[in-house]
């Protein structure tokens, strides 16, 4: 497990250097005390300003904002159209919670509630695939301390992560 973590942080540092290696990462983290999974998707802020510019018709600087409140609303709805997660075979109802900037990092907050400890994960993640046809997408999940990684691509952007606990 640490040789794949190490990994995947050297693929995302070396796409900072290498660019256009595209490639955005998505941890989805189960807690078992509030019964919820938080989700937290890290994008660079030139790919996902320009992808926004072209779907909303905008002409955005995202890294010249103070915050990012005032396209809150975008992100939400570009999402909500991109990313979805089945839990042990019902659809999830993702709420959207904020985002902020990081350098040239764009973090994306969400959560789902109301969820029981989950066994199968049905991951579906087409962000930025519309865009960049070379785009990766690495989702991390994690129940109970124990992470599996998926790695969605366009043609195979949906994978199920399964977690044993019987």
């Amino acid at each position: 497990m640490i040789y794949s973590n190490f990994i995947i942080g050297f693929l995302w540092v070396l796409s900072g250097v290498v660019h256009p290696f595209y490639v955005s990462i998505s941890d989805l983290v189960y807690k078992e005390e509030t019964k919820s999974v938080q989700i937290m998707h890290k994008v660079f802020v030139d790919d996902f300003e320009q992808t926004l510019n072209k779907h909303y018709n905008v002409n955005l600087d995202i890294l010249a904002m103070k915050n990012t409140a005032e396209i809150d609303e975008m992100l939400e709805d570009y999402y909500s159209k991109r990313f979805s997660v089945e839990i042990d075979g019902k659809l999830q109802e993702i709420t959207y919670i904020g985002s902020e900037l990081e350098e040239n990092v764009l973090w994306i907050y969400q959560e789902i509630y109301k969820v029981r400890k989950p066994n199968i994960f049905k991951i579906t993640n087409t962000v930025l695939f519309d865009e960049f046809d070379t785009q990766s997408n690495l989702v991390h999940t994690e129940v109970g301390g124990e992470i599996k990684t998926v790695r969605l691509v366009d043609g195979d952007e949906t994978q199920e992560v399964e977690f044993d606990y019987y």
